[in-house]
């Protein structure tokens, strides 16, 4: 009997050392500020009880990430994970010139929670115009100047942009910042720009020393310019 005992014991703390470490899933659904579900977004689940400097493997974070569907939606399987906090955030990689920019999307809770637990994530946004953090936005900024010479007050300037792929258009209407006069937050891309004022189209050309001399009402490029590389810069006349 006391055998037998015994080989239960041992089979229970077996079951115990068998099991995942940690068992649970976070899920959830990515949309635009629309409320558009977003395909392709990558959502991270992040490791968050222990600093970097006290992993055991070289300060890496330990983390799992999952795609979005077509619906916008994700599931992460926490399994075998260790056990302690853990929180979630979720980017798009777009592509500008060849080069690859995270686009950031923001939790509607930015709480940690239990890795064993669970858990539910939205997230929303993607492109947007403004925030108090970053003023210009996260996609591309078009900058409006008045041409050498000339001084006509662009205040209100209407600009179209479309897209040369899509042919998703946007209309909006310059804002002044340090920057000069903006419109910001446009996917980035090829695009097709036209400036009115007061409902008259604007003369453009592109704006720096190697654009060509010559205005027209439209020109074509993409958001590459700029010191930061994410602006498309026009000067305009009447």
């Amino acid at each position: 009997m006391k055998f037998i005992a015994s080989l239960a014991v041992g089979m229970a703390l077996l079951c115990v050392f068998a099991a995942p470490v940690n068992a649970g899933t976070v899920s959830g659904r990515v949309t635009d500020t629309s409320g558009t579900p977003v395909f392709g977004v990558t959502v991270e689940v992040v490791y968050q009880t222990y600093n970097s400097d006290d992993l055991g493997n070289a300060g890496a974070s330990i983390k799992v990430s999952a795609l979005t569907n077509g619906d916008g939606r994700y599931t992460i399987s926490t399994d075998n994970l260790p056990p302690g906090e853990y929180s979630a955030n979720a980017y798009q990689v777009v592509n500008n010139g060849g080069r690859e920019i995270n686009i950031d999307f923001r939790a509607e809770d930015t709480g940690t929670f239990a890795g064993n637990a669970d858990t539910i994530r939205n997230f929303t946004g993607g492109y947007y115009e403004s925030s108090e953090e970053n003023p210009y936005g996260n996609g591309g900024v078009f900058v409006v100047n008045n041409a050498v010479g000339d001084f006509t007050d662009l205040a209100g300037a209407e600009v179209t942009l479309i897209n040369s792929a899509t042919g998703i258009s946007y209309v909006r209407t310059v804002r002044p910042t340090g920057e000069g006069l903006v419109v910001t937050g446009i996917p980035f891309g090829e695009y097709y720009a036209l400036v009115k004022l007061n409902g008259r189209p604007l003369q453009l050309k592109l704006w720096g020393p190697d654009a060509p001399d010559e205005f027209s009402e439209s020109v074509t490029h993409d958001f590459t310019m700029g010191w930061l590389g994410n602006q498309f810069v026009v000067a305009v006349k009447p």
